[in-house]
C-alpha cells in the first residue's frame, strides 16, 4: 500500500481550547488519549472521550472544542483510493490497536533513528489496515461511488491545474449534469466547491509557510488570475490573502 505520512503531532489541549473550522488537503486522524470535548465534522457534532478517535477526509470542514484538558495525537496522511477510511468518530477497541500503533509512531518520530521517515510511512499503512479490518464495515461494490472516488482523487492530484467540470464528467463517464448531481450526492458538495476548497487550503498553506508573492501563490494554487484569487479567497475566509498572511506573521489567530 502506498501511504504517506504528512503530519505527526502529540499535544496537550487545555480546558476550553478551541480550534476553529478548517480543512486539510490530506486525511487526518485525531486520537484523544484522555480528556473530553466535542468535534464537528462535515456538519455533524460528535462527543469524544478517552480512547475516541476521529477520521477526517481531505477538504472536510471540522473544528474541535475541549471541555477538559486533553492529551491528543494527530496525524495527516495520504492513502490510495482503495484504502480510503470512513469519516466519523470511533471508539478504540481493547487492546487499543490504534492507540498502540500511534504510540509506536510517536517513539519513531521522537528517536529519529535511520530511515525513521520510511518506517513512519509503513506504520501509517499498518494503522490504516487495522482500521479497515476492525472498525470500518466491509463496503459493498458500488460502481458509481468507485467512479466518483476515482475522480475525487484525480482532483486531489490535479487541482493546481486548469480543470473543467466537463473534463471530470468525461473521466467518470457521465454527462455534465448527471456528474454534478452524483458528485454532490456522494461527497456532499459540488465538484466546483470541492476544487475551490482544495485551492484555498493550498493557498493558505503557502501564505503561512512561504514568502512567495500573492501572484505566485495564485498561480501555484490553480487560480486563473490574481483578481480571481483575491476575490474568492476573501469570500471564503473573510479576509484578503495579504491580511491572512499578516495576521499569522503577527501571531494573531
Amino acid at each position: 500500500m502506498n501511504t504517506k505520512l504528512t503530519i505527526f503531532c502529540a499535544a496537550v489541549r487545555d480546558k476550553d481550547w478551541y480550534m476553529y473550522m478548517h480543512q486539510h488537503a490530506c486525511y487526518e486522524l485525531v486520537y484523544y488519549l484522555n480528556g473530553e470535548g466535542t468535534t464537528t465534522v462535515n456538519g455533524r457534532v460528535y462527543s469524544f472521550q478517552p480512547g475516541s478517535f476521529t477520521i477526517i477526509p481531505p477538504a472536510t470542514m471540522h473544528d474541535e472544542r475541549h471541555t477538559r484538558q486533553s492529551d491528543v495525537i494527530f496525524i495527516g496522511f495520504h492513502a490510495p483510493p482503495a484504502y480510503s477510511p470512513a469519516c466519523g468518530l470511533f471508539e478504540d477497541l481493547k487492546p487499543f490497536p490504534i492507540r498502540e500503533k500511534l504510540l509506536q509512531m510517536k517513539q519513531e518520530f521522537t528517536e529519529k533513528q535511520p530511515l525513521y521517515a520510511e518506517k513512519l510511512d509503513l506504520l501509517t499503512g499498518e494503522l490504516i489496515i487495522d482500521f479497515l479490518r476492525f472498525y470500518q464495515p466491509k463496503a459493498t461494490h458500488n460502481p458509481i461511488t468507485e467512479k466518483l472516488n476515482y475522480v475525487r482523487n484525480y482532483m486531489n492530484e490535479h487541482f493546481r491545474q486548469k480543470t473543467e467540470v466537463e473534463q471530470l464528467a468525461a473521466i467518470a463517464g457521465y454527462s455534465y449534469d448527471r456528474f454534478r448531481h452524483l458528485f454532490k450526492e456522494v461527497h456532499g458538495q459540488s465538484p466546483q466547491t470541492y476544487l475551490l476548497g482544495k485551492r484555498i487550503e493550498h493557498a493558505r498553506s503557502l501564505l503561512v509557510q512561504t514568502a512567495l508573492s500573492i501572484s505566485h501563490i495564485a498561480q501555484e494554487s490553480g487560480f486563473s488570475t490574481d483578481a480571481q484569487f483575491c476575490s474568492l479567497f476573501k469570500r471564503e475566509t473573510g479576509c484578503s490573502p495579504r491580511q491572512f498572511r499578516l495576521a499569522f506573521t503577527s501571531g494573531i489567530p
